[in-house]
């Protein structure tokens, strides 16, 4: 995002996309610490909003695994690739946990 699309005082949601694996840390012991990678949607507006799941990696599918709107509709969220879209309710945040289907 821009500096202004930061202070735009319209803006209600925001995406993050927390990656797991790229650029890992070490253990004490040398391995490497790594874990899924996570989508964020926040949506602070008081309608539902629709946002388009960004292409991260070649083959990342994404499940819901938060859903503060509808906590029993992780299932309805269904699995979602790149360009596909994911739906938050009024003022709620949906994590969605990142899988690689063709290996990592």
């Amino acid at each position: 995002m821009t500096g202004r699309e930061w202070a735009d005082p319209m803006a209600r949601s925001v995406a993050v996309y927390l990656d797991g694996a790229d650029d890992p840390d070490r253990a004490v012991d040398g391995s490497l610490l790594v874990d899924d990678d996570f989508l964020v949607l926040l949506n602070a507006w008081w309608e539902p909003l629709t946002f388009v799941v960004p292409p991260t990696r070649p083959g990342q599918v994404w499940e819901a695994e938060i859903d503060t709107h509808d906590p029993t509709s992780m299932a309805a969220h269904g699995k979602r690739g790149a360009g596909e879209t994911v739906t938050a309710g009024p003022r709620s945040v949906v994590v969605l946990r990142g899988q690689v289907v063709d290996g990592r």
